[in-house]
Formats: structure tokens, C-alpha cells, sequence
């Protein structure tokens, strides 16, 4: 009886836990498809000849999206003359975090870009930072955290609680590498490693490059330590100590403009995307995506 009683309980807690899950994931979408999405930034009227737009990196970086569009819409409006992007992030993709990183270069073709660090720009934040012509903190903000880590939820032991599993059919034994439903192989972590390994040089020469610092002085303190703005400094990390309003002075000033910067900020999100953030809706449909997966990481967690 005692037995009966058991999986009795154990089939209740699973479908409990389904059924919730279930009803979070249709509330999101139910929410996403009914209320306004908000934009990354309106038609600008701007009768100011110093105009220095703001382009905002916050949260955790799951898509380049967002920002490519935020930063479009500043590169082509002519009145402004300068850009500087206001990062307030921990990291977060490997990709997307190089995707803004470029994206940034580019940016710098055409207008000059510098860095306002916010209160975090760790990680793939730092990342996406390097790529400006200057780069701007606080004493106080949290930067550093070079590094990567790769992560995946692992629920053998709740699944064989349960009496379930997971058929795999495959093409090779990498294929399901990183599976939350079995364990990792010797053979698994060594193939992960490389790709962790991969990406840390990766990030580390991008460092060096773009700060024109030493390689081996750029290992030094490439650890995944964290840092704060005072420290990035001494490193040669960052250009100046400072905020948003100083920076945006700077970034007038490489344009060779005189006078003081008129700030133009993107328009606010509104409905789901305000509530969030202001998450674009494809950042928040990849991390809902992403859920469960193995995920290759520039983040300070």
C-alpha cells in the first residue's frame, strides 16, 4: 500500500508541476500577443546642433536584436552627431554579446561612440564595451568578470525518482552533449572544455586589441574575478572616471562639435516590454527558448 501510495503522490507532483508550467508558459504568450510591445525609439524632432544620442544595453544579453535597431535609428538621424551607449549589464550570450561588439565597430565608421558604464557592465557587458571609442565608468561600478562559463541543468536523478527516461536516438555520441537527462561523460566535458577554452581566448584577445594592453597582462586578471571602476582604471579596462553626462561631453568632442551635449534618449517601452525591462520581445522569446539548454556564457553570475 505503501508503494501504491508513493507513486500515487509521485504521477500527482508530476502532473502539478506540468500543469503550472504549462499555464506560466500560455500566460506569457497570452500576454505577449495581447498588449502593446513597445519600440526601440520614435521619429526624432531635434532642433539642437549638439545632439548626442543614448543607446541602452541593460540586463542580460540573449539577442544583439534590440540594440542593432536602438543604435540604427541613431546612426541615421543627422542631427545627431555623436552616440554613447549606456551599458548596465552582467553579460550573458557569448554571440550576442560579439554580435553588439561589431556592431558597435561599425557604428564607429560613421559617428563616434563612447561608453557609459552603469552601475554593472561585467562580462559581456565589458565585451560589448571595448568596442567604443572611449569607455567611461563609476568608482563604484562592477565591471571585470572576463571569462566564460557554460552551464546545463541536469534531472537524472529526479527523472529515475519518477521511473521515467528520455529515448535519444543520435548521429554521433556528441550529438546530446550537455542533455539535462543523463549524465556528463569524460568525453563530453572534454569537447565542452575546448569550446569554453574557445571562447575565453576569444575574449581575451578582443580585450587586448581593442585596450591596446599587453596579452599576458590582460590574462593577469582575466579570471572571472569582478572589479570596480576605480580598479578598471588602474588596469587600463576603462578611459576615465565618470558618468553618462560626461561621456556624452566626450563623445561631442571627438565629433569636433563646441557647446554641451543635448542627451537624446530612446523612447521608453511600453506594455509586456515595460514590465520587463524593456526586454525586447525577441530577447524574451530566446530565453524562454533557452530553457533546459546547455548555454555558452560571458556572465558574471
Amino acid at each position: 500500500m505503501n508503494l501504491i501510495k508513493k507513486i500515487i503522490t509521485q504521477i500527482g507532483f508530476s502532473i502539478g508541476l506540468v500543469s503550472i508550467l504549462g499555464l506560466v508558459v500560455v500566460g506569457l504568450f497570452i500576454i505577449l500577443l495581447s498588449a502593446p510591445l513597445g519600440s526601440a525609439g520614435g521619429e526624432f524632432e531635434i532642433e539642437t546642433e549638439r545632439a548626442v544620442g543614448v543607446v541602452e544595453l541593460s540586463g542580460e544579453i540573449l539577442s544583439a536584436k534590440g540594440f542593432r535597431e536602438s543604435l540604427n535609428k541613431q546612426l541615421k538621424e543627422d542631427a545627431i552627431k555623436a552616440i554613447v551607449v549606456r551599458i548596465d549589464s552582467p553579460g550573458g550570450a557569448v554571440g550576442a554579446s560579439e554580435e553588439i561588439f561589431y556592431e558597435i565597430n561599425r557604428a564607429e565608421q560613421k559617428k563616434p561612440v563612447v561608453c557609459s558604464m552603469g552601475s554593472v557592465a561585467a562580462s559581456g557587458g565589458l565585451y560589448a564595451a571595448v568596442g567604443c571609442d572611449k569607455i567611461l565608468a563609476h568608482r563604484g561600478t562592477i565591471t571585470g568578470s572576463i571569462g566564460v562559463i557554460l552551464m546545463s541543468p541536469n534531472v537524472k536523478s529526479l527523472m529515475d525518482s519518477w521511473g521515467a527516461k528520455m529515448m535519444v536516438i543520435k548521429s554521433g555520441p556528441f550529438k546530446d552533449s550537455g542533455s539535462p537527462f543523463r549524465e556528463l561523460r569524460d568525453s563530453d566535458r572534454e569537447v565542452l572544455q575546448s569550446l569554453v577554452d574557445r571562447a575565453y581566448s576569444q575574449f581575451v584577445k578582443t580585450i587586448s586589441e581593442s585596450r591596446s594592453l599587453d596579452l599576458e597582462k590582460v590574462k593577469a586578471f582575466s579570471d572571472g574575478r569582478v572589479i570596480i571602476g576605480e580598479q578598471a582604471k588602474e588596469l587600463g579596462l576603462i578611459d576615465e572616471i565618470g558618468g553618462l553626462y560626461r561621456a556624452a561631453k566626450i563623445a561631442l568632442e571627438l565629433a569636433k562639435i563646441e557647446g554641451e551635449p543635448e542627451l537624446i534618449f530612446p523612447e521608453s517601452p511600453t506594455g509586456l516590454m515595460a514590465f520587463l525591462g524593456g526586454l525586447d520581445e525577441s530577447s524574451l522569446l530566446n530565453w524562454l527558448s533557452s530553457l533546459g539548454r546547455t548555454r555558452l556564457l560571458y556572465q558574471m553570475l
